[in-house]
């Protein structure tokens, strides 16, 4: 079952999925992209030839990367100035602003599609922003999806935990919005499935070491999702950042942030 995840009202659930190119300013690291471990379930799975879109693409990173690999790859994104971003770091980026639940390009025009970590962050549930990828992907198009994976870990100790502080919290009179789905590998194959999709494989994703996101994510929002950074975005310091890096290194399915369909198009 999905865990529905509350944070500060002081940002709406899409600013929320803005707030990491936020926090990170107009940098695009672009070599991150061989940091993350759905980097070889790209390289696997998507075509050389055709269009790849990547819907909801924040400052650009995966679509310059791509690029700069030989594949025809542009963006969508909402926000205007990330556009702005990524147009900087790529002046050949074909970049439109759009909202990913409704895509200014013909039915079945796509050879491919991203979407990493933009459809949890819809109340309404992410089935909406499935059909409109289907729609414009051709038959036999693929789909890359990552959302956040309500792992083991999660339900056992961080949604508890998660509640309960969100409890003391509105005890406090402090203003919580949501913020995301976290889903189970089931949740998504049901949402695929009925978006006409056929899974092809499930996959953990996170960031190879020294970062570990999910259990960093958990933590700072356990802690304080808007106190100011005193370690480096998405490294745990001390022993505990030890433990989290033996743990996604052995178990990764156990503690990973996300999870990765890869989906065909019916």
């Amino acid at each position: 079952m999905s865990y529905k995840l509350y944070l500060w009202g002081t940002l709406s659930a899409l600013e929320w999925s803005q707030a990491v190119w936020k926090v990170t300013g107009r940098t695009v690291d672009v070599d991150l992209c061989e940091k993350e471990l759905l980097h070889g379930v790209f390289l696997q799975h998507l075509p050389k030839q055709g269009l790849i879109v990547d819907a909801g693409c924040g400052t650009g990173r995966w679509p310059i990367y791509l690029r700069r690999h030989g594949y025809r790859a542009m963006g969508i994104e909402i926000d205007h100035e990330a556009g702005r971003v990524a147009r900087e770091h790529d002046r050949g980026l074909d970049m439109l602003q759009a909202d990913v639940w409704r895509m200014p390009l013909k039915s079945q025009s796509v050879d491919a599609l991203l979407s990493l970590g933009v459809v949890e962050h819809n109340e309404a549930g992410p089935l909406g922003a499935l059909r409109e990828a289907h729609r414009i992907l051709k038959a036999g198009g693929l789909l890359l999806l990552a959302v956040p994976y309500n792992n083991p870990f999660r339900r056992a100790i961080v949604n508890p935990l998660q509640t309960y502080v969100n409890w003391k919290r509105k005890k406090a009179s402090r203003e919580l919005r949501f913020g995301e789905y976290r889903f189970s590998k089931r949740e998504v194959r049901g949402f695929l499935t009925a978006a006409d999709f056929e899974v092809v494989g499930a996959y953990p994703n996170d960031a190879l070491p020294p970062w570990t996101v999910g259990l960093w994510i958990d933590h700072n929002n356990l802690s304080s999702p808007l106190a100011p950074r005193t370690t480096e975005l998405f490294v745990l310091p001390g022993i505990k950042g030890q433990v989290a890096r033996w743990l996604l290194r052995w178990s990764p399915w156990l503690v990973c942030a996300e999870v990765v369909f890869v989906a065909r198009a019916r």
